[in-house]
């Protein structure tokens, strides 16, 4: 049996650890919620430890306190940090469900963005983990329409975690069969912290939060 780490948060974290107990060959042996569970998303902490009281949970958020090469796989889901090499190049496996299409929304806020560019087309991601934000060679991805004539940044982040669920129940028991793919470099933009300025009215949940003073 391999052991598996999940990191991040809410309740597509804690799909991902369900996914992950329910494999044949793998037992969930470590989650790292962030440090900073949302109000507004299940407590990935408080689920983990009701669901299975003899996994391991590290409340610091610190990817830095899972010893390297404990895990087999770790999966990354909607984490808050960047991981560096100590643990990429001690993980057979390391992945991350990313919100967004790749490469043209790397880095943060992928939702608000696509609202913001009035795109049509928005997706969800599972990629390798490298030493880049976003980069690494993508395993899976689902696509889906959005209208930003109408939707709100809440909507088309609900879609994007009820496709998050059935790319990762979908993903998972097949990994080891799976091909990664490169990212095109020439279409790649990656978005910042320091760009949430820029979002104007796509900058919270709807339009009319955006712009409460």
């Amino acid at each position: 049996m391999k052991r598996a780490a999940v990191l991040g948060k809410g309740a597509l974290a804690m799909h991902a650890c369900e996914v992950i107990a329910a494999l044949p060959d793998t037992v969930l042996d470590t989650v790292i919620p962030n440090a900073d569970e949302p109000a507004w998303d299940d407590a990935l902490s408080q689920r983990v430890a009701e669901r299975w009281p003899d996994v391991r949970i590290l409340t610091s958020g610190n990817w830095r306190d899972l010893e390297p090469g404990r895990c087999a796989l770790v999966f990354s889901v909607l984490y808050d940090k960047i991981i560096g090499p100590g643990l990429i190049d001690a993980t057979d496996t390391i992945i991350n469900c990313h919100p967004g299409r790749l490469p043209e929304y790397r880095g943060a806020r992928p939702v608000n963005w696509a609202l913001h560019n009035r795109e049509n087309l928005h997706g969800i991601t599972i990629h390798a983990i490298d030493t880049g934000i976003d980069t690494g060679p993508v395993l899976a991805e689902a696509h889906f329409t959005i209208w930003p004539d109408t939707d709100e940044v809440r909507d088309v982040w609900n879609r994007t975690m009820r496709y998050g669920r059935t790319l990762i129940s979908d993903t998972l028991p097949r990994l080891h069969r799976i091909t990664p793919r490169p990212q095109d470099e020439t279409r790649a933009v990656t978005h910042y912290l320091r760009d949430n300025h820029q979002l104007g009215d796509r900058s919270n949940w709807t339009r009319a939060m955006s712009r409460q003073p």
